[in-house]
């Protein structure tokens, strides 16, 4: 019996003293793993000074208000050639030509033998302004009746944009204020409001003003989708950051930016954004001093107190 319990005794001991060594000999193995664990390579930048405007910027479409309505003056046969869609046209040019039924029918001149009884009945019809031949409604031999449509000239001169505004925002938009015009390709054309219509829509409750380029024009059609940018106020100096450089949750309610502590800790810093203005969002609070250096990328995901690695 004691022997027995001298074995149970030495054994237990034994087990106790072997789970200590392991104990000990792990602890250094975990210290070197976590030095050894990657840090995320970051690049930094300061807030930078930037001129921001507060802009409004709603939708509009492209068009030609005056148009020339071409149409039959008399009652006969359309010659060729016809023109085509496309085609520029200039101010008194004949675009179309008819020939009148009687002419047609009628030879005088070879049923009497008189050449003084010769009469071709061709009527031009030309336009009545510069522009370019928006469609074209009748082909040669077509028979059309006195005062039907042959096509359509779009006067160029007159080209503008349909600006729909909300009935909230009218305060911030006027006749003459001048404003830009965002094409779909990314180009940007300086324009001005010109005049505003009378009536406004009842179901959106907007009203709608003419917007026209103050430049050159390039070559765009009809009902073309662009934005419209519009000052609500003077241009100010504000603190920004660029965009990738500014965090937030999944709701968007709450926004941080990560800075470097030393250079290889970075805290998390919740900011008050403002606007954005391309790239670029503005720091509301707080103020960055130039000696602060911001995460500019590198920076999504990281934990407060992040161990990082600046990028040589």
């Amino acid at each position: 019996m004691t022997q027995l319990l001298f074995r149970l005794l030495t054994s237990a001991t034994g087990a106790l003293l072997l789970a200590a060594c392991q104990s000990s000999g792990d602890a250094p193995a975990t210290d070197e793993a976590e030095a050894a664990a990657p840090r995320a390579v970051v690049t930094v930048g300061q807030v930078r000074a930037d001129t921001l405007r507060d802009v409004l910027r709603l939708s509009a479409l492209s068009a030609y208000p005056a148009k020339d309505i071409l149409r039959a003056t008399t009652t006969g046969y359309v010659l060729g050639p016809t023109p085509v869609p496309g085609q520029a046209v200039r101010a008194g040019q004949t675009v179309f030509r008819l020939q009148t039924k009687e002419s047609r029918v009628l030879h005088l001149d070879r049923l009497t033998g008189d050449p003084r009884l010769k009469f071709s009945g061709i009527i031009a019809i030309p336009s009545g302004r510069a522009g370019v031949l928006s469609a074209v409604d009748k082909l040669a031999g077509d028979f059309v009746q006195e005062g039907e449509q042959l096509g359509v000239v779009y006067d160029r001169s007159r080209f503008g944009f349909l600006l729909d505004v909300p009935v909230t925002q009218l305060r911030f938009v006027h006749p003459g204020q001048s404003c830009r015009i965002l094409l779909p390709d990314g180009r940007t054309l300086p324009g001005r409001v010109a005049e505003a219509l009378a009536t406004a829509d009842p179901a959106l409750q907007t009203q709608r003003y003419t917007v026209r380029p103050t430049g050159p024009v390039p070559e765009l059609p009809e009902n073309l989708a662009v934005q419209v940018e519009l000052d609500r106020t003077a241009p100010r100096r504000a603190p920004t950051l660029p965009r990738t450089a500014v965090l937030t949750d999944e709701t968007q309610t709450q926004f941080w930016v990560m800075r470097l502590l030393n250079d290889s800790t970075a805290v998390k810093v919740p900011v008050a954004r403002g606007p954005e203005q391309g790239d670029r969002v503005e720091i509301q609070r707080p103020r960055f001093g130039p000696q602060d250096r911001i995460l500019l990328t590198g920076n999504y995901g990281l934990d407060d107190t992040a161990a990082v690695q600046l990028s040589k």
